[in-house]
């Protein structure tokens, strides 16, 4: 009976303690943030949520993106698969439509993010936990950097000079890399539940999301550049992964938009950088 008792009042200690944690998440809210993000467009894409991972705006054509496709998708029960196995391992350019314009094989494993610096796209692997360089005119690969663990979002801050992975094995943390020597030259802290990365408007976004699941929600978080630790953050409609930079001021983001199924589309939004915050 006092065994029932204590695992009851553990279990209860539980319930309280992740409700706590949702309310938290849900109180912590920057107003200013609220106000400096706004969405402008919606994308089809051209897969579920499990098929997809990193994206990136078309350099010319704002009606285009690309998506990294991946070899096995960890489809959840009872999800159909969307696309074709034919697209499976390729970096896909796609049109606002979710129409397929392009295929190009990286490789036989599975993504994490895109980014695009000095004429190359950067894709990051999961299973080989590396990042690919890749020549966008070719699709060859033409570099890999190995990493200590599989990298999820990933970004190009020109301010550095560098690429920002999100690595999660170990301990999770952000790792600033020099994309030509491949050296990892800072570590910064991350939270393991981090998802996409990208630097908009002068500004470190990151996705965070609670989970997959029916009922899981995510947020937009800005990131202090010195440490890596969450500045100021605002929730989200739908589950929100990948990100990637258009322009100077806008980014687009992979969001799950039904959870049981995987339906997933590609949403825009304009944001203002923190530094012009006050005058909102």
């Amino acid at each position: 009976m006092r065994r029932r008792t204590l695992v009851s009042a553990t279990l209860a200690a539980v319930a309280i303690l992740a409700l706590l944690t949702t309310i938290s998440s849900f109180a912590t809210n920057d107003v200013k943030l609220e106000k400096a993000l706004k969405v402008t467009d919606e994308f089809t894409a051209p897969g579920l949520e499990a098929e997809l991972s990193g994206i990136f705006p078309h350099p010319t054509n704002s009606d285009l993106y690309y998506v990294l496709a991946n070899q096995k998708p960890p489809y959840r029960h009872g999800q159909t698969p969307m696309l074709a196995p034919e697209y499976r391992g390729k970096l896909l350019t796609v049109n606002r439509k979710g129409e397929i314009l392009d295929a190009v094989k990286l490789a036989d494993d599975d993504f994490g993010g895109l980014a695009f610096a000095n004429g190359y796209f950067y894709a990051a692997l999961t299973d080989g936990a590396s990042i690919l360089k890749v020549d966008p005119e070719t699709g060859k690969v033409v570099d890999e950097i190995p990493l200590s663990s599989p990298a999820g979002g990933l970004a190009f801050d020109p301010d550095r000079g560098a690429l920002i992975a999100q690595l999660y094995v170990g301990h999770p943390h952000l790792a600033v890399i020099d994309p030509e020597s491949g050296t990892v030259t800072e570590t910064l802290w991350s939270d393991e539940s981090a998802m996409g990365l990208a630097k908009v408007d002068g500004d470190w976004l990151c996705t965070w999301a609670s989970g997959w699941d029916p009922g899981s929600f995510s947020e937009l978080r800005v990131l202090d550049q010195s440490t890596g630790k969450v500045r100021s953050r605002v929730n989200l409609d739908g589950v929100h992964s990948s990100l990637a930079p258009v322009g100077g001021g806008s980014f687009i983001s992979l969001v799950t938009t039904d959870s049981v199924s995987g339906k997933t589309v590609i949403r825009k939004y304009d944001y203002v950088g923190e530094s012009n915050w006050a005058s909102m």
